[in-house]
Protein backbone atom coordinates (compact mmCIF):
# COMPACT_ATOMS: atom_id res chain seq x y z
CA UNK A 1 0.00 0.00 0.00
CA UNK A 2 2.40 2.62 0.18
CA UNK A 3 4.32 1.89 -2.85
CA UNK A 4 0.86 2.87 -3.83
CA UNK A 5 0.97 6.13 -2.04
CA UNK A 6 4.16 7.19 -3.27
CA UNK A 7 3.89 6.26 -6.42
CA UNK A 8 0.52 8.43 -6.88
CA UNK A 9 1.95 11.34 -5.24
CA UNK A 10 5.07 11.19 -7.42
CA UNK A 11 3.17 10.82 -9.60
CA UNK A 12 0.56 13.94 -9.12
CA UNK A 13 3.12 16.35 -7.98
CA UNK A 14 5.24 16.17 -11.11
CA UNK A 15 2.14 16.61 -13.20
CA UNK A 16 1.17 19.95 -10.50
CA UNK A 17 4.68 21.17 -11.50
CA UNK A 18 3.32 21.02 -15.33
CA UNK A 19 0.49 22.32 -14.15
CA UNK A 20 2.58 25.60 -12.81
CA UNK A 21 4.56 25.79 -15.63
CA UNK A 22 1.47 26.19 -17.77
CA UNK A 23 -0.18 28.39 -15.01
CA UNK A 24 3.31 30.72 -15.64
CA UNK A 25 3.32 30.82 -19.15
CA UNK A 26 -0.48 31.60 -19.37
CA UNK A 27 0.21 34.66 -17.15
CA UNK A 28 3.22 35.77 -19.01
CA UNK A 29 1.43 35.35 -22.35
CA UNK A 30 -1.73 37.32 -21.33
CA UNK A 31 0.60 40.11 -19.19
CA UNK A 32 2.78 40.02 -22.86
CA UNK A 33 -0.56 40.81 -24.67
CA UNK A 34 -1.49 43.60 -22.87
CA UNK A 35 1.50 45.44 -22.70
CA UNK A 36 1.82 45.20 -26.61
CA UNK A 37 -1.73 46.19 -27.37
CA UNK A 38 -0.59 49.03 -25.34
CA UNK A 39 2.82 49.99 -26.45
CA UNK A 40 2.53 48.74 -29.81
CA UNK A 41 -1.33 49.05 -30.29
CA UNK A 42 -0.98 45.73 -31.26
CA UNK A 43 -1.93 42.22 -30.01
CA UNK A 44 0.21 39.17 -29.78
CA UNK A 45 -0.62 36.85 -32.69
CA UNK A 46 -1.90 33.61 -31.35
CA UNK A 47 -2.27 34.17 -27.90
CA UNK A 48 -5.75 33.11 -27.45
CA UNK A 49 -5.00 29.82 -29.41
CA UNK A 50 -1.77 29.97 -26.67
CA UNK A 51 -3.89 30.44 -23.58
CA UNK A 52 -6.75 27.82 -24.50
CA UNK A 53 -3.98 24.95 -24.80
CA UNK A 54 -2.25 26.28 -21.86
CA UNK A 55 -5.77 26.57 -19.71
CA UNK A 56 -6.57 22.85 -20.86
CA UNK A 57 -3.02 21.67 -19.85
CA UNK A 58 -3.18 23.75 -16.06
CA UNK A 59 -6.79 21.83 -15.11
CA UNK A 60 -6.09 18.41 -16.38
CA UNK A 61 -2.59 18.35 -14.88
CA UNK A 62 -4.09 19.84 -11.71
CA UNK A 63 -6.87 18.20 -11.18
CA UNK A 64 -5.70 14.60 -9.48
CA UNK A 65 -3.09 16.70 -7.21
CA UNK A 66 -5.89 18.62 -5.91
CA UNK A 67 -7.93 15.08 -5.47
CA UNK A 68 -4.93 13.84 -3.61
CA UNK A 69 -4.73 16.19 -1.20
CA UNK A 70 -8.63 15.92 -0.98
CA UNK A 71 -8.57 19.70 -1.95
CA UNK A 72 -12.31 19.39 -3.67
CA UNK A 73 -15.43 20.56 -2.35
CA UNK A 74 -16.85 17.65 -0.55
CA UNK A 75 -19.85 17.33 1.49
CA UNK A 76 -18.76 15.65 5.20
CA UNK A 77 -21.12 17.12 7.25
CA UNK A 78 -23.43 14.21 7.14
CA UNK A 79 -20.74 11.38 7.01
CA UNK A 80 -18.67 12.47 9.70
CA UNK A 81 -21.15 11.65 11.50
CA UNK A 82 -21.31 7.84 11.17
CA UNK A 83 -18.39 5.48 12.40
CA UNK A 84 -15.33 4.95 10.38
CA UNK A 85 -16.21 1.58 8.90
CA UNK A 86 -19.58 3.42 7.72
CA UNK A 87 -17.31 6.57 6.65
CA UNK A 88 -15.41 3.86 4.87
CA UNK A 89 -18.22 2.10 3.04
CA UNK A 90 -19.48 5.47 1.89
CA UNK A 91 -16.19 6.53 0.09
CA UNK A 92 -15.40 3.22 -1.46
CA UNK A 93 -19.05 3.68 -3.48
CA UNK A 94 -18.47 7.09 -3.84
CA UNK A 95 -14.62 6.37 -5.34
CA UNK A 96 -15.89 3.89 -7.45
CA UNK A 97 -18.94 5.78 -9.50
CA UNK A 98 -16.42 8.76 -9.75
CA UNK A 99 -13.77 6.12 -10.94
CA UNK A 100 -15.91 4.54 -13.46
CA UNK A 101 -17.06 7.96 -14.95
CA UNK A 102 -13.47 9.32 -14.87
CA UNK A 103 -11.99 5.99 -16.34
CA UNK A 104 -14.94 6.62 -19.44
CA UNK A 105 -13.55 10.21 -19.73
CA UNK A 106 -9.85 9.35 -19.94
CA UNK A 107 -10.66 6.59 -22.65
CA UNK A 108 -12.92 8.67 -24.67
CA UNK A 109 -10.35 11.53 -24.47
CA UNK A 110 -7.36 9.34 -25.93
CA UNK A 111 -9.55 8.14 -28.62
CA UNK A 112 -10.36 12.13 -29.22
CA UNK A 113 -7.21 13.02 -29.21
CA UNK A 114 -6.66 10.25 -32.01
CA UNK A 115 -8.76 11.11 -34.10
CA UNK A 116 -7.27 14.85 -33.70
CA UNK A 117 -3.81 13.90 -35.03
CA UNK A 118 -5.01 11.20 -37.25
CA UNK A 119 -6.83 13.81 -39.36
CA UNK A 120 -4.29 16.76 -38.54
CA UNK A 121 -6.35 19.38 -37.31
CA UNK A 122 -4.60 22.11 -35.97
CA UNK A 123 -5.07 25.59 -34.42
CA UNK A 124 -6.12 28.46 -36.99
CA UNK A 125 -3.48 30.72 -36.56
CA UNK A 126 -0.25 29.20 -35.05
CA UNK A 127 -1.05 26.00 -37.01
CA UNK A 128 -0.15 23.86 -33.26
CA UNK A 129 -1.12 20.42 -33.53
CA UNK A 130 -4.52 20.09 -31.27
CA UNK A 131 -3.85 16.13 -30.54
CA UNK A 132 -0.53 17.06 -27.69
CA UNK A 133 -2.90 19.10 -25.40
CA UNK A 134 -5.92 16.85 -25.15
CA UNK A 135 -3.59 13.43 -24.92
CA UNK A 136 -2.92 15.42 -21.91
CA UNK A 137 -5.74 15.91 -20.96
CA UNK A 138 -6.42 12.37 -20.87
CA UNK A 139 -3.84 11.79 -18.93
CA UNK A 140 -4.78 13.95 -15.97
CA UNK A 141 -8.10 12.01 -16.35
CA UNK A 142 -6.08 9.21 -16.05
CA UNK A 143 -3.81 10.23 -13.09
CA UNK A 144 -7.56 11.24 -11.63
CA UNK A 145 -8.39 7.69 -11.60
CA UNK A 146 -5.44 6.12 -9.99
CA UNK A 147 -6.28 8.29 -7.25
CA UNK A 148 -9.54 7.25 -7.03
CA UNK A 149 -8.23 3.64 -6.97
CA UNK A 150 -5.84 4.54 -4.30
CA UNK A 151 -9.12 6.12 -2.64
CA UNK A 152 -10.67 2.77 -2.90
CA UNK A 153 -7.95 0.75 -1.76
CA UNK A 154 -7.51 2.80 1.49
CA UNK A 155 -11.79 2.68 1.96
CA UNK A 156 -11.41 -0.78 1.66
CA UNK A 157 -8.64 -0.78 4.05
CA UNK A 158 -10.78 1.15 6.59
CA UNK A 159 -13.79 -0.85 6.33
CA UNK A 160 -11.68 -3.87 6.83
CA UNK A 161 -9.78 -2.55 9.74
CA UNK A 162 -12.35 -0.38 10.89
CA UNK A 163 -9.73 2.45 12.20
CA UNK A 164 -8.57 5.49 10.45
CA UNK A 165 -4.75 4.84 10.79
CA UNK A 166 -3.80 3.08 7.74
Amino acid sequence: MDFINKFVHFITLGAAKVAQIALSFTMLIIVANVISRRLFRSPIPGTVELVEMSGAILLAMAVAYTAKLKGHIMVGVLVERFPPRIQGLVDMVVSSIALYFTYVLARETFVFAARMMARGYSTGYLRLPIAPSIYLVGFGFAMLALVLFRDIVNAVMLVVKGSESI
